[in-house]
């Protein structure tokens, strides 16, 4: 074996237990309200870590997550003490960035409070935990209201529905919720009682509470044919009431710092955003063909509550139209050139190369769209690149979809920037995954 391709000994503790950190109920900051979402890194913390580890950065360093989705890794490398830089242009991943990953303890929410004591509502009064639980307090007690969410993405009625003209992202008990809530929210915004930060640390809330009752299996380019599908899967959940709950946070005493941007602008303007050069850079673009913008388009509808325009019913004029309702702006706002096999490396070259870091870690998978090789031939003309490798059972949509490969390698790259690279090392590195 390579001598750069480290043995993950057997041994090593896995970060993320399935049972003990389900994200509706655990209080463990990394996995507290996590979304459900394709790709996310909790089952690789344990990799990540040893590739972490291996670079020697303390934990005084400075950890740049350019394509921070979930936030899990954000969330992971703030607990160890690192100052968090949380970048992705998607709406919804911002808005939990900032909610979860720049703030290091609850906002003050003194404007809200001083709206719901004047109101005779909650009370509001007293240390920051007290305002807190007032302020979630208030928007689980709102009255329904019929509203866009509940307009356009549920069915008039959750026990006489119509699967072939209705959509059913919620039912309409939570969609009337998510109306109510997500109003309230953007009426206190609108009249200056909460800042950006409070407005973000309640919309994470909101749209983890969202993801967790939808009537989907986690993605939102579709939804069940009835609650839960034909099998009734997880009807606690999908017609549970939909309540919100404060996001767990941590304090790591750094100033952490969320972005909505280009991961390529980023790039470009890294130490100014720093204040210097960062330690680490973690990428982990796109995998594959599945753009989040669309799988995550109404996370993204909460996020903004811009409310893009939309037929009630599926049925327009006698024709089935725009059964998922999936936002446009994607296409012309946030079309990852990753998601696109003919684009993905040279873009991937153009990002390593603007990047100026003491150390890049790359998670990928051998199943992407940008070949191993070519990934580790580019990573390699940056410094010297070290592999951190575990196999597993690919995921398998259905049997006739099958592939020909059981397994597949996820990695995690590792490179020292500036020194110099082997390219026999590289070559035994590709060789090696070529034949999982």
């Amino acid at each position: 074996m390579d001598a750069r391709t480290p043995v993950i000994p057997a041994n090593v503790p896995k970060v993320h237990h399935p049972r003990r950190h389900a994200a509706v109920r655990t209080d463990d900051y990394v996995f507290s309200q996590l979304i459900p979402y394709i790709g996310n890194k909790r089952k690789l913390l344990h990799l990540i870590g040893q590739a972490l580890d291996f670079t020697g950065v303390p934990s005084e360093g400075t950890f740049v997550d350019l394509f921070t989705g979930s936030t899990v890794v954000a969330r992971w490398a703030k607990r160890r003490g690192l100052r968090v830089i949380a970048n992705d242009w998607e709406p919804y991943s911002h808005q939990i960035a900032t909610g979860t990953v720049t703030l290091n303890a609850p906002p003050a929410f003194a404007g809200v409070a001083a709206i719901l004591a004047a109101g005779g509502g909650h009370t509001a009064v007293g240390p920051c935990n007290e305002r807190v639980s007032a302020v979630f307090g208030h928007l689980n007690a709102l009255p329904p209201v019929r509203g866009y969410v509940s307009t356009h993405l549920c069915p008039a009625d959750d026990d006489d529905f119509d699967v072939t003209r209705e959509r059913m992202f919620f039912t309409q008990a939570n969609g009337r919720r998510i109306d109510a809530i997500a109003e309230e929210i953007d009426a206190w915004m609108r009249g200056g009682a909460i800042d950006a930060s409070e407005r973000a640390y309640l919309m994470s809330a909101l749209i983890y509470a969202v993801s967790y009752a939808s009537n989907t299996s986690g993605v939102f380019k579709g939804f069940h044919n009835g609650w839960g599908g034909k099998t009734g899967t997880a009807l606690y959940r999908i017609r549970g009431r939909l309540t919100l709950a404060p996001p767990v946070l941590h304090d790591n005493r750094r100033q952490n710092i969320a972005l909505r941007e280009d991961a390529q602008k980023i790039a470009v303007e890294m130490p100014a955003i720093c204040g210097g050069v960062p330690d680490v850079v973690y990428i982990d673009p796109p995998y594959n063909q599945h753009p989040y913008g669309s799988n995550y388009h109404v996370l993204n509808t909460i996020a903004l509550w811009d409310k893009p325009e939309l037929s009630p019913s599926i049925v327009v004029d006698g024709k089935a139209m725009d059964k998922s309702a999936i936002r446009k702006d994607w296409r012309t706002e946030r079309r990852s050139p990753y998601t696109f096999a003919r684009q993905a490396t040279t873009a991937f070259e153009n990002l390593v190369a603007a990047i100026d870091a003491r150390w890049l870690l790359v998670s990928y998978s051998t199943d992407g769209n940008i070949p191993a090789r070519q990934m580790l031939e580019t990573l390699s003309r940056r410094g010297r690149v070290t592999l951190f490798t575990e196999r597993y059972k690919r995921y398998r949509v259905s049997t006739p979809r099958m592939s020909a490969k059981s397994h597949n390698t996820e990695f995690v790259a590792a490179v020292e920037v500036g020194a110099k690279s082997n390219a026999d090392e590289v070559n035994a590195m590709a060789e090696r995954l070529s034949l999982t």
